[in-house]
């Protein structure tokens, strides 16, 4: 998942023309060139046109434009080094410019990290965000080449002020702050990391650490075997492929969203989950109601699970799964589920007939990757088996797909 702040697709050159184009024409105005109306200008009125440029080294190369333009740059509270950046540029700019609400860094490189991460920990404010993307050369040919990449590691600090912390390291070694606590973090997403100590991540995203934390999402990690949340205030949590999880613990009583997503590697996942609150549960994974608890969930409303196999192999390990999970909430009203066609279907069974109940569900949404067969079956199958449905929703994802590949 890209960083959503800025422009990743260079530092702002274009922007950097058309803004000197307009200082031009309003530096000359009406007098034919005589005199520099910008100079008149008041610093607040720069900074909001500064802060239109998508860059932070676009918006330096500004002061060659008026003599009032130098300097003013540094004075921003915003940072952005899009992709892909120099991350030597980064340091010197943290120390001249003051406090800061925004830092925004993607970089194929991570020299320098260590330092300009500690240096935001202490200048961003109250509220601030900060979003670092770092692009390993491993990264960009595969994960697997990823993992081997051999770099230094990065230690996060302790975000007292930050509001919102991503961090996508490209399987670079992430090192936990021991102690500390991110007293004003409502959202962070650690995406791509290594974890040196996974054992410390439950621990520090938990209340005495986090006591503010609303949305957490942990995003292809590695090195956490077994992940403990207490939380007062966590109300959506993400969990994307953690490699080699093996226990998951969460108590949230303000929960309201959960996912997660190939954690337990198909293994015989143990999990249990309080969260009374709960209202929206996407589980694409191994499930076994003997080892996967739900306590006191009893709000739940929309239930999304993963692929449906419609044709396949009746020892297909994941067969039982989801029937399992179908029937362990009886009272959702919305149910999402994804309907999985083989191209060829010559040498596999039809599956569906496995599924014989499902929720007292009043709205199904069905998302069909077809590869060309008919749905009608399939469909109707799954109608007969919530009768007070009123409202099917219908996707197909290969018009999807092929109107991505033709844009």
């Amino acid at each position: 998942m890209l960083l959503p702040v800025g422009n990743h697709g260079g530092d702002g050159d274009c922007g950097t023309v058309q803004l000197a184009a307009e200082i031009e024409e309003l530096s000359l105005g009406s007098t034919g060139g005589l005199g520099d109306r910008l100079s008149a200008l008041p610093d607040d009125i720069l900074h909001s046109i500064l802060l239109r440029v998508p860059s932070t080294p676009a918006a330096a190369r500004t002061c060659v434009l008026s003599r009032r333009w130098r300097g003013i740059w540094a004075q921003l509270p915003e940072i952005r080094f899009p992709f892909p950046s120099d991350p030597a540029a980064v340091g010197p700019a943290l120390a001249a410019g003051p406090a800061l609400r925004l830092l925004h860094v993607a970089c194929r490189d991570d020299t320098g990290a260590n330092a300009w991460l500690r240096t935001a920990a202490s200048r961003l404010i109250a509220g601030g965000e900060l979003y670092f993307y770092n692009r390993t050369p491993g990264e960009e040919k595969g994960q697997a080449e990823a993992l081997s990449w051999q770099c230094r590691t990065f230690e996060l600090p302790c975000f007292e002020t930050a509001a919102k912390v991503w961090l996508r390291l490209g399987f670079v070694d992430l090192g936990l702050p021991p102690t500390g606590v991110f007293f004003r973090l409502t959202e962070l997403r650690l995406e791509h990391v290594n974890l040196e100590c996974g054992f410390q991540l439950g621990d520090m995203v938990s209340s005495p650490r986090c006591p503010a934390l609303r949305e957490l999402c942990i995003a292809r990690a590695r090195g956490v075997a077994s992940l403990c949340i207490i939380s007062q205030t966590l109300e959506r949590l993400e969990l994307d492929i953690l490699h080699g999880l093996e226990e998951l613990t969460v108590v949230a009583p303000m929960l309201r969203a959960l996912n997660v997503h190939a954690c337990f590697a198909w293994r015989k996942p143990v999990a249990a989950i309080y969260a009374s609150r709960l209202e929206v549960l996407w589980w694409s994974d191994a499930f076994d109601p003997s080892f996967v608890l739900f306590s006191d969930v009893q709000n739940l409303q929309q239930l999304t699970t993963f692929d449906i196999h419609v044709y396949g192999r009746f020892d297909y390990a994941l067969l039982q799964d989801y029937v399992m999970l179908l029937q362990h909430f009886p009272t959702v009203s919305c149910l999402d589920l994804k309907l999985n066609y083989q191209r060829d279907l010559s040498q596999y069974e039809y599956l569906m007939g496995i599924i014989t109940k499902l929720p007292n569900i009043k709205i199904l949404s069905l998302w069909l990757h077809t590869k060309g067969h008919a749905i009608g079956p399939s469909v109707f199958h799954l109608l007969s088996k919530c009768p007070g449905v009123r409202e099917l929703k219908l996707t197909l994802l290969d018009n999807l797909e092929f109107k991505w590949m033709s844009s």
